[in-house]
Formats: C-alpha cells, sequence, structure tokens
C-alpha cells in the first residue's frame, strides 16, 4: 500500500462528517434546477431498485460526454453476455436523462453516490458489485478504498489529463499515487497521460495506452420528419451552428452573425443557460427563439437556441459550419468527430488541449480550422459556405475508438472471468 499524504487522511476523516453538508449542497442543486427532486434520495442509496441476483457491473461516468461514450460498451457487453447485470451512476441530471433514453431497458441507473464514509459503507454493502468501472478522471477517495477493502476488480477507462489536471497531480504527487493506484487497470487515451502516472509511482503493468472511447460512439441519429420541417422553414436560408458554448463565446459567435447572417443555432454545453443566451441574443436585437417553447422555427427567427437533450445530431446535419465551443474559453475544447461524421466543417479556437490530436486529423484532411473570435469566425464561415454545401464524404472514426472499445470489453470480460 502506497503512502497516504496528510491532505488526503484529512479528507478521509471529514468524510465521517460530511453528510450534512453534502444534504445542503444537494437541497441547493435542486432549488437551482439541476437536481431532480424525485431522485434526492439515490445519492444516499435509498434501495429504490432491487440488487439483482448474478454478476453485476458498476459503472460509473461524471457527465454526459463520459455518459455517450459508455453506451457502446454497454451494447457489446450485453450482447455478449445479456445475463449479466449493469449498475450506471452518474453525477448530472443531464446525464441522467440520456440514460433514460437510451439503455433504460438495459441497465439499472442510479444518482452517484455521495463520497462519504457512511454512504460509500451502504452503497457497497447494497449493490455488492463484482466489477466496478470509471471513466475519464472521476477519482472519489471514499468509494475507491471501499471498493479495494471489499476485493472488487476495479477499472479506470478513458483517461487523460488535461493540462490544469497536470498541475494539479504534480501538486500533490503524494495523493494522486495512492489514488491511482487504487485502480487494477487504467487504460489512457495517449502515451502523455501514461508517462505521468507512470512519472507518479504507478507500475507499468497496470497501465495500456488503448485511445479513447468516445470516437467508438456511433453517428448521432436524429428525426427525419424534424429535418425535413426545419429546412422546409429555414427556405434557403445558411444554417450554421455554435455547439457546445460556454459563457464568454455566445456573445463571440452572436456578434459574427451579424456579418454571416441566415439562421444561428446555438447549442449550449448546458442546456440550462438557454434562457440567458436568448436574453443576451434579444438585447443585441436579433429575433430569436427557443426550442424548449416553441419547436417549430418561425419565419422571422434569426438565432435559434437548442436547449433540449438528444437533438444534437439534427443540429450537425442541418448546418454547414460548426464552431465548436469550449475553445474560445479555457475550458480545452470539445470532441468535434460528431460533428464531422454529418460532413460538417468545424471551427474552433485555440483551447483544444482535451481533443488536440482528433482535431489535427481532422485539420489534416482540411475539415477543421482554427479562429482566434468574431473576425476569423466571419471569414471562415462565409468562405466555407460560399465553396460548398457539406463535404462529400462522411468523416470515417479512426481506429483508435474501436481500439479502446475492444479492450475495455476484453478487461471487463476477463475479470468477470477470473470471478467465476
Amino acid at each position: 500500500m502506497k503512502k497516504i499524504s496528510f491532505s488526503l487522511r484529512l479528507y478521509l476523516l471529514l468524510s465521517f462528517l460530511l453528510d450534512p453538508f453534502y444534504f445542503v449542497y444537494q437541497l441547493i442543486s435542486v432549488l437551482r434546477g439541476k437536481e431532480n427532486p424525485k431522485r434526492f434520495w439515490e445519492r444516499w442509496v435509498n434501495k429504490k431498485f432491487k440488487r439483482p441476483s448474478g454478476k453485476l457491473i458498476w459503472l460509473h461516468a461524471a457527465s454526459v460526454g463520459e455518459t455517450l461514450s459508455l453506451l457502446p460498451l454497454i451494447e457489446k457487453i450485453k450482447g455478449d453476455n445479456p445475463k449479466v447485470n449493469i449498475l450506471i451512476t452518474s453525477t448530472t441530471k443531464t446525464s441522467a436523462e440520456i440514460f433514460e433514453k437510451n439503455a433504460k431497458h438495459r441497465v439499472i441507473h442510479q444518482m452517484a453516490p455521495h463520497d462519504t464514509f457512511f454512504v460509500s459503507k451502504r452503497f457497497m454493502k447494497y449493490w455488492s458489485p463484482d466489477l466496478a468501472v470509471r471513466v475519464e478522471s472521476e477519482i472519489w477517495p471514499r468509494i475507491l478504498i471501499e471498493l479495494k477493502n471489499n476485493k472488487v476488480p476495479n477499472f479506470l477507462f478513458n483517461a487523460r489529463f488535461s493540462i490544469k489536471s497536470i498541475s494539479k497531480i504534480e501538486r500533490w504527487a503524494v495523493s494522486a499515487s495512492f489514488l491511482f493506484s487504487l485502480f487494477d487497470t487504467i487504460h489512457v487515451q495517449e502515451k502523455e497521460t501514461l508517462e505521468i502516472l507512470v512519472k507518479i509511482g504507478i507500475e507499468n503493468q497496470k497501465l495500456k495506452v488503448a485511445g479513447s472511447l468516445k470516437d467508438s460512439r456511433k453517428k448521432l441519429t436524429f428525426d427525419e420528419e424534424n429535418f425535413k420541417q426545419f429546412s422546409k422553414s429555414a427556405d434557403g436560408q445558411n444554417v450554421w451552428l455554435a455547439a457546445c458554448t460556454h459563457p464568454g463565446e455566445d456573445a463571440i459567435v452572436l456578434a459574427a452573425h451579424r456579418k454571416i447572417g441566415g439562421i444561428l443555432l446555438i447549442a449550449p454545453r448546458h442546456i440550462e443557460r438557454g434562457r440567458h443566451i436568448v436574453r443576451l441574443s434579444r438585447s443585441i436585437g436579433f429575433s430569436t427563439q427557443l426550442r424548449s417553447e416553441k419547436r417549430e422555427l418561425e419565419k422571422n427567427t434569426e438565432v435559434y437556441v437548442a436547449d433540449t437533450m438528444g437533438e444534437m445530431g439534427l443540429w450537425y446535419s442541418l448546418s454547414e459550419v460548426a464552431f465548436v465551443g469550449g475553445s474560445l474559453v479555457e475550458k480545452g475544447g470539445h470532441n468535434p468527430i460528431e460533428a464531422a461524421q454529418f460532413g460538417t466543417f468545424v471551427l474552433h479556437g485555440p483551447n483544444i488541449f482535451n481533443a488536440k490530436e482528433k482535431y489535427e486529423q481532422l485539420k489534416k484532411m482540411g475539415l477543421c480550422f482554427q479562429v482566434s473570435g468574431e473576425k476569423e469566425i466571419v471569414e471562415q464561415t462565409l468562405c466555407l459556405q460560399s465553396s460548398s454545401n457539406k463535404f462529400d464524404t462522411e468523416f470515417e472514426l479512426s481506429t483508435d475508438g474501436q481500439t479502446a472499445l475492444e479492450e475495455s470489453f476484453l478487461a471487463i470480460k476477463l475479470a468477470l472471468n477470473d470471478k467465476l
């Protein structure tokens, strides 16, 4: 067992006392609309669903991107062994809605338990998983220790560190080394992450460069009737998209839209920001519509704010050009593959460290372009709209995503067989 730092010991001690604080924090989240009040007690392990008999795999994903990346893995596991039970936990209201829509009858979904001493004990006792899998960077000390104490094989898939997280790991190297050592297997997205883990003392035999699970996702679907109706209402106007935008980016794309014209679709990263974007757009003078209030595109609409879940396929299919957000602010950008699969040209800002390799891949193919602000968004969008409708051949996924999917599935299958 690796050395435990003083700060981590302090956290573990506080985990005995944190339940009241989590309760208050959760109440505030409900009042702000960030949590579903009907699912409030799931975080405290309320035994809403009975633990099924037989093998149970616990998969945990934090938010939307991680949630979507698990769907192909779930399909592969259930396709190989329909009898195996899968428990999914996630932390956000939006990710819960995705599982409700896409995998309701194939898995059990619960909101993630709080990382306190009593809740983690209750969770492990009730669900008693045979295998645990976490995606990307969800590292909760108390639950990881409970998994180790109960001798549950524990995997971390799709691991990747941003520039900010690297600095934190280096600053808290002793704590990071202890926590990552609690995993039995770690699949990383790229070599750089593996090297960081080795540097802090993680055994090489635990590590594997497997690529990104997010690239194993199938092309997004959309309703053909909605597409036809929207296209008819657009009446030949150019449509462009600002996808996964964050605060600070909406004002930039709206300013650019003044000179681009046509119809701008804005699909914010967090849909609860929809009404704020509508107010901002109207204050500038645009005729603006919010999808959750009226689905049909009105004749004079200039800006259409898409604040609904599960429709990104529709927005990409309608757009010749898409600015992919989180890249003009320091969020590291979002994966551009979804846009490219629809033959949609991609614009992005300079901050793309979350998916740098994918952007470079698209850049070599002439499918994505870096912009620094309003002026370059205008220039690139007008240029691409005038030269082509969409690129002729839909983007083919690299083999990295399929490799990640196969490697993850194989690791799970071997671990379950060992426990038979």
